[in-house]
Formats: structure tokens, sequence, C-alpha cells
């Protein structure tokens, strides 16, 4: 039995006390509340696996937060949100007067304390809120809803609204919200509105054939019934609203139906044809370098139809672009490719060159005492599809990766345990950055600020800063952290872990692990959605990929791919996935 001190804490405004009372009776119906107070104000996240009817839903909480008796509390304001996305669906301002306030607050399903005494009395029993087709549709879709306080959703996402932890919600500041931007009904056009996103929907779908230009229509639909579902049953024209509401519910019926899978990823194409591809990169401009096994000499480049556009060889004379102590003609043997921010050019690492000039005895087992012979990054122009420049790095080199600002170019070398640092304008190596043994994957921050390179011969992680190329460390992050992926806002930074087996997602405000999960036997490379939601990691061993919710470090689908899968590539455009599968082939999936 609840203890009555909690509904005197919550009349109060403790806001832990309102959230354990509240969901003592959301959670018979499937329904998560967090809380927020600031001052007279009351705000509410309310998380369900379903939506909710949100004409019904705030009269259910506003009669809830009348029977808890907090006659300080002028407002309220509720947002409506699916489990796992990122905005509300819907948000609704409750506007309380003192007439409202008349006892305490539900207990616990079905019970209740007397005004008087704190004795208990029974309630009717919540009826569970039955899930409808159209509810389960939903599920599959991003549907966004436009609303005036959206600005005040977004700042609560930014100060960690939704941390795991129960008390989480009384440690965030609501001075960032604006409850004055909230509407506390429908706006009178409402209905107008929705009219127009259904005609948007309408055009859409005359002419969308590929699955992004069916989604764009379904999230069209969404909109345009999530603003019919804000129209109250008083408005002058509720009766039309509701008859539009079903009507826009069974067209995006038809749409989730016949156009729509809701599965997740989904095995769309493979592309063989006497390819074994280490890595597969795209350019963010259509096309998808696959950087095949060493002795291949090749690169094979693709466009968003799956045709091979080019094979383009490794072979050049190093003497053509300035390196005249190297006679003869020479070949490379590509490893990984990193792309300039507007996708015309492509930065290509060579594990090691062959030729006039070179030994050709590069090995994993190694160290800057073995003297390796210096390697070069090509310069392939993705107009001409040609190797336009050439730059002599270190021994060994792997990972590249390029700076947002597209001014610097980093290439992690293997064997001489160090980083080039490449001028683009300049086309030349100008600095060199000793990590320690293995360096390998590299993450670069929005800013080029920052570059994050994992060390593999260790357990930390390097931070160097790009203004002046000083070091620091994330310390022990983890056994051999080998690829590294950054999210779109800097919060976080993800890293497989070689030598466990898992993938770690570090805090980098405090540089500290968050959590690790593991997602199969040897995970290499991963990429990373444009949202930043969802990381795919390849698991080398396991011959599979898993989705990985970033959010809670949750694997939310595994597929089984080709053997050896080891690189992998996101295109945001299409929300297709690129697998690149050692053993001959590139699986493409649709997420």
């Amino acid at each position: 039995m609840m203890q009555p001190n909690l509904v005197q804490l919550a009349q109060s405004g403790d806001a832990n006390a309102i959230a354990i009372l509240m969901n003592s009776t959301l959670h018979a119906i499937g329904v998560t509340a967090r809380v927020v107070v600031k001052e007279d104000d009351l705000y509410i996240l309310l998380e369900s696996e379903h939506v909710l009817a949100q004409n019904s839903c705030t009269e259910f909480i506003r009669r809830g937060i009348a029977r808890l008796g907090m006659a300080w509390l002028s407002s309220a304001v509720i947002y409506s949100r699916i489990v796992g996305e990122p905005a509300p669906l819907w948000v609704q301002k409750i506007e309380l007067t003192d007439t409202e306030f008349i006892n305490p607050f539900v207990l616990a399903p079905g019970t209740m304390l007397d005004s008087e005494g704190g004795a208990l009395r029974r309630l009717p029993t919540p009826i569970p809120r039955r899930v409808r087709l159209f509810d389960l549709l939903l599920l599959g879709f991003p549907l966004l809803v436009v609303v005036t306080s959206i600005q005040i959703w977004s700042r609560y996402l930014s100060n960690g609204w939704y941390a795991p932890s129960a008390t989480a919600p009384s440690q965030v500041d609501p001075q960032a919200a604006n409850p004055s931007k909230t509407t506390t009904s429908a706006k009178p056009d409402a209905i107008e509105a929705a009219m127009r996103q259904a005609s948007g929907a309408v055009q859409q779908g005359k002419t969308a054939k590929t699955r992004v230009e069916w989604r764009q229509a379904a999230d069209q639909w969404g909109k345009a019934i999530a603003l019919l579902e804000s129209v109250s049953a008083s408005h002058p024209k509720a009766a039309m609203a509701q008859q539009k509401l079903e009507e826009y519910q069974r067209n995006l019926a038809f749409v989730a139906k016949d156009h729509l899978s809701l599965s997740g990823m989904e095995l769309k194409k493979t592309i063989a044809g006497g390819i074994s591809p280490k890595s597969v990169v795209y350019s963010g401009d259509d096309l998808f370098f696959a950087q095949n096994m060493m002795y291949s000499h090749t690169i094979t480049v693709y466009d968003r139809e799956y045709q091979l556009v080019k094979t383009i060889s490794d072979g050049v004379k190093l003497s053509d672009f300035g390196y005249s102590q190297y006679k003869g003609s020479q070949q490379g043997a590509p490893v990984e490719a990193a792309f300039s921010h507007d996708g015309k050019t492509a930065w290509v690492s060579n594990y090691e060159m062959y030729g006039t000039g070179f030994s050709s005895s590069a090995d994993d087992t190694c160290s800057p005492s073995s003297n390796n012979d210096p390697s070069f990054l090509y310069r392939i122009g993705t107009g001409t599809l040609k190797v336009e420049q050439v730059v002599k790095v270190g021994a060994v080199p792997k990972f590249v990766a390029t700076t947002p600002s597209d001014r610097y170019v980093l290439v992690s070398n293997w064997c001489s345990w160090d980083v080039s640092v490449v001028d683009t304008h300049k086309n030349k190596e100008i600095r060199r950055i000793q990590l320690g043994p293995y360096p390998r994957g590299i993450a670069i921050d929005r800013k080029s600020e920052k570059a994050y390179v994992a060390v593999m011969g260790s357990y930390d992680i390097a931070v160097i800063n790009l203004k002046d190329f000083s070091v620091k460390w994330l310390k022990d992050i983890g056994h051999s952290p080998r690829h590294l992926n950054i999210d779109p806002e800097g919060k976080y930074l993800y890293a497989t872990l070689n030598g466990e087996g898992q993938v770690a997602k570090i805090d980098l405000s405090t540089g500290t692990v968050v959590s690790k999960i593991a997602t199969g036997e040897a995970p290499r490379s991963m990429a990373i959605s444009a949202d930043g939601q969802f990381l795919y990691v390849v698991n080398y061993n396991s011959d599979s990929v898993s989705k990985v919710r970033t959010r809670d470090m949750k694997v939310v689908q595994t597929v089984s791919v080709n053997p050896a899968p080891i690189g992998i590539t996101y295109d945001a455009k299409t929300h297709q996935v690129w697998v690149a599968c050692y053993s001959g082939s590139i699986l493409v999936f649709q997420d």
C-alpha cells in the first residue's frame, strides 16, 4: 500500500513523487510518465508502445492531477511519444482552476486516498485502450508533429531528460521551456492544415517510386492525422474532422501495406562478380567505393542503382606526381577510403606499394623498428574516377578520415605507429603524430576541432587537438579498440572493442564508458545513421550485421550475411546499408 506521505510530497510539488503516483496507475495501461515541475507548471512526458488518443488521454491526466489536490498548479503540458522515437507525436497544454482540485491522486490501479482521513476506497479500474491496426502501423514511421512547443521538447532532449534513472526528470532545469508558446487547444486552422498535409501526401503518392518517396508520403499522412486528432469534440467542425481522420488513417494503412515494410533491415541487392571487398564507403553524392582485397589491386565503383560504374586500377607512376626517386611503375593495395564533404574527392589508403623502389614486405605484426616502406594515399576525383594526386604517408596506412572543413585528411599508419596529417590544399603530409602500437579507426567531430583515434594495441583512444596537434587520452575504454563512430551532436563516441567482442558507448563530456553491448563474434567496422539513433555493426566471425539502438545500446535486429563481413557504410538519402563481405560480395539492405 502506498504511504500517504508520498501524496503529501506530490502536493508540495515533488516531481519524483508525482511521477511515482502517476505511474502506479499508468503502468497498468502500458504507459510510463516522466515529470518536471517548473514554478507553478507541470511538464509530463508519456511514453508508450502505441499511439495515445490525445483527447481521452488529456482528460485522463486532467482528472488525475485534480485528484492529487495541487492547488498551486496553474497548468500542465503533456507530451506523448512512442518509445524509441526522437520527438513527440502531440503536445497538449491543460489550464487548471482551483475548483478542479478535489482529492488525492490514484495510488494504484483501482484505489485512492480519501480526502478527509487517508482511508483507501475503490475507483473503477482503468480499461486499457484497444490497440487499433492504425496504431500498429504507426510504429514504423517517425511521424513528427509540427507544434509550436517543439522548441521546449528539443531543449529537454538536449538536457538529457530521458536518462534511464527514475530520478532523472527532477535533475532537469526546466528554465529552457517556454510554456507560453504551447498551444492550449487545437488551433482554429488545424483542420485546414491537416487538409493541406493530406493534399501534399496525395501529390507525393502520385509520383512516388522509391521506398524513401513513399515514406515521405506516409510522414505527411501521419502529420495530417496528428493535426486532426488535436481537434476537440467541442470544435464546430469536429464531425468533419472525425470523418477526415478515418479517411486519412485508411490512406496511411494503404501506403504502409503496399509500399513500406515495417520489419527493419531487408536485403535489397547482392552485388558480386570477381570482387573481394575489404571496405565499402559512400561518397555522399551517389557513388560507392569498394576497396578490394590487396592482391586484386582494384577499387570498384557503384552507383545507387547497384551498377558498376568503373573499376579503378591502383597502378601508378609515382614520378608523374613529383616523386622522382621512384622510377618505373608501381601498384598499391587499397584498404579504406574517405570522401571530401562535397563528395568530389576520394582519399584511398594503400596497405603497401609494389614495384620499383619498394620491398613489398609489409605485415600486420610490425613496429617502427621493422623499417617497413612508407606507403601512399591516393587522391581520386569522383568526376574523372582517376588517380589525380598521391601523397606519401607512413608505413602500412589503414583508416582514412577527412575533417568536415575539408582542411585535413588523417591517416592511421599501422606499422609506424603514428597518424599522418595531410593538408588538402598542399596535397602534402604536414605532420606525423606518434600514438603507439597499431592506430586504426578515426572519428572527427563536426567542428573539425578534435580527432579520435583508436589504438588497437592498447585499451585507450587518442584525442588529437586539430588546432595545435596536441594529444590527450580517453583511458581504459576497453581491450583493443578498432573502429570509431561519433554521433552527430558530438556527445557520444562509439567504439568496437576487438579484444572483448563488444561495442562501447563513451560519454565525451566525462570521458567514461556509459555501456557496452555484445553484438556477435569479432565486431569490426560500424556505420551510424544520419540522426545518430542507430549503429550498424558487422560481426566478422558471426557472419552477421547487428542494428543497435544507441539510446539504450540495445540490439534491435541481427541479419545474416555472407561470410566475413568486414566493411559497412550508410546512405542517409535512401536509408540503405551497404555491407562488404570479404568472401566476395556486397549486400545492400533497406532499413
